[in-house]
Order: structure tokens, then sequence, then C-alpha cells
């Protein structure tokens, strides 16, 4: 219990030093400028505009970090089968592609900030009614409707903050957003590990940090961009119009539910490993998406993108598919995963920039919503995939695995590259 807060604390020693990187140039005159209508466009180039999203999505993060292992863990003490509870639980995802789809649609008729708002508020009443029912067909149910409201405000804050990024700041931009997603899955738990899960404290106290989430989001009302969007044409459209945005979404959805959820099961398939590594790999896997997101961010303002993105998937796909060969080892086990799946995560971040780099205003958020959804179906096709390869070959399933996902998208990137040269030229 005590090495586990000191993992979450010095994760939030990580992701605090990487904020106040930047220079706060402009100071916050609430006399003059009012609480509600910050002065947004002198403080967008140290981030300070965009803290109120960094702080929702941190507080998001918690809530729902902590709601996916307390549903688990509710059910088991209800004495569902593993199956039930795999399909209860996995429920979310097709709320969250179903909000995804709509985001476009609901922000035409709310706008962001309403939007937002709404998630959060169905999130949090879900999150709170479920412990209160004995059905598993209403379980199966709120599990959808949480989603609903995850993904919706999952798209819109994607699509706001990439509104109101500057060519300067837009990928270190994405990475401390994404730095607090990851945080706040990771510190989700802890709640758990304070309060238990067989009462219904949990539930309510995620409830009312969901609620919590919607203060910030309104120091931004007066900068939420227009609410006449694009319509989302085809949910996959981002495959065909951006193959390697595409590509890079895929990649990170399969890799990521993949390693999380069958590395455990791995290790404890495994003879003489100790069964502490199960637990360990969450954690490190949490700490390093954190710990890299920034640096990335730097590097690829300085190398570009696209061949950040290569060089990343390279070493971070190298490193995983060790992984299961040092399970003996576990020191070198955990900094292979540590440092792997860090590096991998950062393809969210630059696959994210490189779509509101390209998407801009209106279409931002149907480009934001195909990308939600590819993301969510790699991620729900992943463990399956990743699963039979390891019944074919317990001791090399995982690496082939991941060494063909990481071929796929290399090959992807590199036929996208030698199409634009030859364009130009």
């Amino acid at each position: 219990m005590h090495f586990l807060c000191q993992i979450q604390i010095i994760k939030l020693w990580v992701f605090y030093f990487f904020f106040v990187h930047f220079r706060i140039k402009q100071t916050i005159n609430l006399n003059k400028y009012g609480l509600f209508n910050l002065p947004f466009k002198k403080n967008t180039e140290d981030m300070w505009g965009l803290l109120p999203i960094f702080l929702s999505t941190l507080g998001l993060g918690i809530a729902f970090g902590g709601y996916i292992p307390l549903v688990a863990l509710w059910l088991e003490h209800q004495d569902l089968s593993f199956s039930k509870i795999g399909i209860i639980t996995g429920a979310a995802s097709i709320g969250v592609i179903t909000s995804a789809y709509f985001g476009s649609l609901i922000v035409r008729k709310m706008g962001y900030l309403n939007g937002c708002t709404l998630g959060l508020f169905v999130g949090a009443i879900t999150t709170i009614g479920f412990p209160y029912f004995d059905s598993e067909v209403i379980w199966f149910s709120l599990r959808i409707i949480a989603g609903l409201g995850f993904g919706l405000h999952w798209v819109v804050s994607e699509a706001w903050l990439g509104n109101l990024v500057t060519e300067n700041n837009r990928t270190k931009a994405m990475a401390l957003y994404t730095s607090a997603m990851a945080l706040g899955f990771s510190m989700g738990p802890m709640i758990i590990w304070i309060t238990g899960y067989v009462s219904k404290t949990p539930f309510f106290i995620m409830g009312l940090v969901q609620v919590i989430c919607i203060i910030p989001l309104f120091l931004l009302k007066q900068h939420q961009p227009s609410k006449a969007v694009k319509k989302i044409a085809s949910p996959l459209f981002l495959i065909r119009a951006a193959p390697t945005i595409a590509a890079g979404c895929i990649l990170v959805g399969i890799v990521d539910l993949s390693l999380i959820s069958l590395l455990p099961a791995l290790v404890a398939r495994v003879p003489n490993v100790t069964i502490e590594l199960a637990f360990l790999f969450p954690i490190v896997i949490g700490l390093g998406n954190v710990l890299f997101q920034y640096p990335i961010a730097l590097f690829s303002d300085w190398a570009g993108k696209r061949q950040t993105a290569n060089i990343v998937i390279f070493f971070g796909i190298l490193c995983c598919s060790f992984i299961p060969f040092f399970f003996d080892q576990p020191f070198l086990a955990l900094s292979l995963a540590f440092v792997g799946c860090g590096l991998i995560y950062c393809i969210y971040t630059l696959s994210l920039s490189l779509l509101s780099e390209r998407y801009k205003g209106d279409r931002l958020i149907a480009a934001n919503a195909s990308f939600i959804i590819i993301f969510e179906i790699s991620s729900l096709t992943g463990p399956v995939l990743a699963g039979k390869m390891i019944d074919l070959s317990i001791q090399f399933g995982l690496s082939i695995f991941l060494i063909s996902i990481g071929v796929i998208y290399l090959f992807v990137s590199g036929i996208r590259t030698f199409q634009k040269n030859f364009n130009n030229n």
C-alpha cells in the first residue's frame, strides 16, 4: 500500500514538473477579466489558458480509472462469472463509440461546454447509481450509459483543445493532455485501496469527482469554438483520408489493452515467475506513459512528428517484444515495459497532434470522433487477437503479435512518405 502510494506521488511530481516548465508570463486579473472570462489569447503560448482542460481531464481520468476496476471487483463480489464480468465491464466501449459518432451533432445543438457538462453529469449519475441495482441487464445498460458520458467528454474536450492550441505548442499541449488522462487513470484505483469495494462509498466518491471536473471548464466559457461543426460522414473515414494517423491510433489501441490485460495473465501462467510482477506491470506502464510524453513532444518539434513516430515505434515495439523473455528477471522486465509502453503511448499524442494540425475548426470534431471510434474498436479487437497468438505459442506469441503490428505501421508510414515525396517531385 505504501509503495503504491509512493508511485502515485512520483507520478504527480512528474506531471507537475512538466507543466510548470512553461513560464506563466501573464497574471490573471479577475477584477478586470471576470472569473469566467480569462485572457486566453495572452496565455496560450505558455499553456495557462489550457489548464482548465488538463484539470478536467485529470479528474475524469481519476474517476474512470478507478471506476473500471471497481465495477469488476463489485461484480466479482456478487459472484458473477468472469465471462459475465467481462461482458458488463466491456459494454462501456459501446457507449464511447456511440457518443463519439454523435458528438458533432451534440456540439451543434449544445456547444462544447454544455456537451462536456452533459457527459460528466451522465457519467456521475450512472456511477453513483450502479450499486443500487441487482440486475445484470441494468448493470450492462448502466455501463453503456457511463461510456456515453465518458466518450462525450473525451471527444468534445480533445476537439476543444485542438481548436485552442497554437502551432508552437500543439504537440506539447497534446502531450500534457495525454499525461493528465494517464495520470488520472493510474491514480483512480487508490480510491478503492482506501475505501474498499464492498460499500457504496467509492461509487459516490467517483461520481462526485466527475461533477467537480465540470468546474474548471467554465473558465473557458468565453473561448468555445463555433458550434457549426461538420457531421461525421463515416465513423472510419480517417482510415482512407489519413492512413498514417489512423494506423497510429490503431496501433496504440491494440497494444494498450493487450499489454495491460494479458501481461499479468501471462505472468500468472508462466512457471517460476513471481506473481508480484503482474501487479507491478500496470504501475510502471502508467509511469512510463506520464514520463515520456513531454520529452517526446519536445523531440518531435525538433525532428518532425512523422520521423519521431517511426523512431518511437521501432524502439517501443522492440522493448515490448522482449518483455516475455525476461519474466525471470523482474527488474529488466519492468524496465522494458516502462520504456517500451511509455514510448508506444506517445504515438497517441503524435497522432492526435497531426490530426488537429490537418483538420481545423468545424472539421476537427468529426475527425476526432473518427479517431476515438477507431481507437475503441482497436482496443476491443487487440486483446482477442493477441490472446489467440499467445494460445498458439505462450513463449513467442505476444512478441510476434507486437512486431507484426509495428511492421504494419512502419509499412503504412513508409508508403505515405513515398507518395508525398513522389507528388512533390
